[in-house]
């Protein structure tokens, strides 16, 4: 992990461009998305499972909100962005538990369902969101002074999943059923409630990134949020090893994410393929799950996978 920090912070330092605020500003901004399904994504691996259509979820609360704008305006749109999310959560927590079924298959059933659907009402077309809609673009568009105002808005989910992590009920109970599920719940915990609840979380932030994609880029794409799949595992295992001593953990999750854009950013300023990029991401995920695995080689779990 330590030579994957030092390449990230290599490619950073190649050039002065990296120190200025705009560019800090930039890497914020890229990496807005990938960052609230990351972090929602830790969820359900703390609970000690895998999500995996959370790239799907993205997808389908862009597409929801896009078509819900006109008719319903953009609060309730978002709102039943998010409530879409929920459910798709719902599903999964509940198939994996009380359905007895595998977190990796289940999530990825959900993925393709979702995929098919997502083509389906869209038509394989994007849907574009109407210009006069100014109050919905500049969630994704606008800015407060020099710092973008998607920026903002993660920060304070950022911090709002952290201290709902680390100073809550539900954060302790995550963590004690990924930890231990049969002590958990010897212990009185309810453990398939928590886990349902990981899951619920991990799509409702992934349902706000796909609300912020949509404001972005003022529209909605029938296969926009896949490639966040490989990025959030990978950033939440390299997060894990940097800061949660093989444990995830929020902050650490997002110190993953920056350091992925923070390489990607050095690779595109040499001209790097994108495919390289993709590569590299992908090593970095097996590097990142191998340094894990030797964290807690002497521990033994109880996973709901």
């Amino acid at each position: 992990m330590t030579v994957i920090i030092a390449v990230a912070i290599i490619f950073s330092f190649m050039s002065p461009w990296f120190f200025t605020v705009a560019n800090f500003n930039n890497i914020l901004f890229s990496m807005i998305v990938s960052a609230l399904v990351s972090i929602g994504l830790t969820y359900v691996v703390v609970a000690g499972s895998f999500d995996l259509s959370i790239g799907l979820t993205v997808t389908t609360a862009s597409i929801v909100t896009a078509l819900m704008i006109p008719i319903a305006g953009p609060a309730a749109a978002i709102l039943v962005a998010l409530l879409v999310s929920g459910l798709i959560g719902l599903i999964n927590g509940l198939l994996v538990t009380y359905g007895r079924l595998s977190g990796i298959v289940v999530t990825l059933g959900v993925s393709f369902v979702l995929g098919g659907m997502n083509l389906f009402i869209t038509g394989g077309y994007q849907v574009a969101v109407d210009y006069s809609e100014t109050a919905f673009r500049f969630i994704g568009q606008g800015r407060v002074g020099w710092i973008a105002f998607p920026v903002i808005i993660m920060l304070i989910l950022a911090a709002f999943g952290h201290l709902l992590a680390t100073k809550t009920r539900a954060g302790y109970y995550i963590t004690a059923v990924g930890d231990n599920p049969m002590a958990a719940y010897y212990s009185g915990i309810k453990v398939y409630f928590w886990i349902i609840t990981a899951f619920i979380l991990s799509a409702v932030f992934a349902g706000m990134g796909g609300v912020l994609l949509t404001s972005i880029s003022s529209s909605a794409q029938p296969v926009g949020g896949q490639g966040y799949l490989l990025e959030s595992f990978a950033a939440v295992y390299l997060g894990a090893t940097i800061y949660g001593k093989g444990k995830p953990h929020i902050l650490g999750t997002l110190i993953g994410v920056f350091f992925l854009y923070m390489l990607s950013a050095g690779m595109n300023m040499l001209g790097i393929p994108f495919a390289t990029r993709q590569l590299a991401n992908g090593l970095i995920l097996i590097l990142a799950v191998g340094a894990n695995a030797l964290l807690n080689r002497e521990e033994i779990h109880l996973k709901f996978i």
